[in-house]
Order: C-alpha cells, then sequence, then structure tokens
C-alpha cells in the first residue's frame, strides 16, 4: 500500500462481540469435557513424565489443566490425588492446583498492569473526527484522526446521540482497528444500515455523534484466558476509552 493512500473501511453495523473470545462458553465445554470422564480412570507408573506427575486420575488432570487455563480455583476442589507407593503424584492435587491458578492470576496481573502503565503514557486518543457525504451521495464516511504513541488494537465506536427527545445513544458502527497516530482511516456506513438502527434517521440533518475509542486489552491466551470480571478489576474499559462528541450534518 503506497504511503498516504487513504484506507476505507467497509463496515456493515454489527458488534464487534460477535467475534470475541467467549470465556463462559468456552469454560463450560471444558467442564463438560472433565464431567464426562470416569472419575476412577488413571495413569500410573509413568516413569518420564517429571516428579509428582507419574500418577494420576484422568479426570482429576482434566479438571486441573481446566482450572489454571482458566483462572478458576474453584475447579481445583474437582482435583483428586491419587495415592501410588511407586509413582510419585502430587502434581494433580487440590493444593497443587489451587497454587499454579494463583500463580497464573499473578502472572496475568503484572502483564495487564504493564498493558495500563503503557496506555497511561502514551495510548491512543481521539484527535478529531468528521462526517461526510460518501461520493455516492446517499451513503456516510466517518474520518477520525488519532493523537498518541502506544500502536495496538482499539475498538472505535460512533452512536447518535441527538436523535429526538430522552432518546438512548444509538450505535451505528463499532469495529476493532489496528491504530497508531497515522492511521488514516475513513470508514465507511451505509445510509440503509443507519436507518435499520435508527428508523427516524434521514440526509441534511445535524446529529450530535459521539466517538469513542477503546484498547483491547485480550483475553490472555492458552497458557490462561481471563475473565471479564478479572479484566474489569485491573484495567477497565472506562480507564482505557476516550471519547469526544461532535454536532456533525449528514
Amino acid at each position: 500500500m503506497r504511503k498516504g493512500l487513504l484506507l476505507t473501511v467497509v463496515c456493515f453495523i454489527a458488534s464487534a462481540d460477535v467475534l470475541a473470545f467467549d470465556y463462559t462458553a468456552q469454560r463450560r465445554n471444558e467442564m463438560r469435557t472433565c464431567e464426562a470422564i470416569d472419575a476412577s480412570e488413571s495413569q500410573s507408573g509413568l516413569l518420564f513424565n517429571p516428579d509428582g506427575y507419574r500418577s494420576y486420575y484422568v479426570r482429576s488432570k482434566c479438571f486441573q489443566e481446566a482450572a489454571v487455563r482458566f483462572r478458576d480455583d474453584s475447579l481445583c476442589r474437582q482435583v483428586k490425588q491419587r495415592r501410588s507407593l511407586l509413582s510419585s503424584s502430587w502434581g494433580y492435587s487440590e493444593m497443587r492446583c489451587r497454587q499454579l491458578v494463583s500463580e497464573g492470576i499473578a502472572a496475568d496481573r503484572r502483564e495487564l498492569e504493564a498493558t495500563r502503565r503503557a496506555y497511561v503514557a502514551g495510548g491512543i486518543k481521539l484527535r478529531d473526527f468528521r462526517v461526510q457525504r460518501n461520493g455516492n451521495g446517499r451513503d456516510i464516511d466517518i474520518i477520525p484522526s488519532f493523537v498518541g504513541t502506544y500502536a495496538g488494537g482499539y475498538t472505535l465506536t460512533f452512536d447518535i446521540l441527538s436523535s429526538g427527545p430522552s432518546a438512548p445513544p444509538v450505535q451505528i458502527h463499532s469495529s476493532g482497528y489496528y491504530v497508531d497516530e497515522k492511521s488514516n482511516l475513513n470508514i465507511y456506513i451505509p445510509s440503509a444500515e443507519i436507518r435499520s438502527r435508527l428508523p427516524g434517521f434521514t440526509l441534511d440533518r445535524v446529529y450530535d455523534v459521539r466517538a469513542t475509542l477503546t484498547l483491547d486489552v485480550g483475553f490472555g491466551g492458552q497458557s490462561g484466558y481471563w475473565s471479564d470480571a478479572f479484566i474489569a478489576e485491573v484495567f477497565p474499559a472506562r480507564d482505557r476509552s476516550h471519547a469526544i462528541t461532535r454536532r456533525a450534518a449528514f
């Protein structure tokens, strides 16, 4: 792509949450997998495994790995140590499970707090935005500009505020973007899509429009997933969002 080329983003009105990781659903699916394992099924005599992991109940192993992956020590109650005279088995036990979950949460907290410090130091913010008629004469382009140094994934949302007396905000666009200070976005929104959300929408009218830019912090990864509650505790959306409102002629 040539430098300075205007990037046109074609986006239908749909929430970015459609593609978001569903912590609750994933956890529920893994619980079903673990619960389906016979509680008596076991492995033993695994001489090549590390000390502590040479004997275990398969169901307990499943629950412990899920507890660590979802940072949920309540699942550790399902982890039963398999006692064996010849094979060490402390690696899969309620105590070990809780220890690993605690260590994982501490590591996650350090990572998220480091992200928070970086955002506070130079997070991308909205400098301004303008709304203009698309070249076809019937649809809308929104062109935002940015300031800041902490480039990365952000969610950009636009809401119409002045749709009527006491009317709630109406979201007309929300999507994720990689954003830096020089990002040159031209966001195309069909008028028909706006009208599907706001039936009274008409062209040649002025509306109050709020733009909100929120840093996406992800959901962890295979080594450990972050729940919404954990993210909200450490780095809530309100602390990584920036909003501005403009009166715009459509």
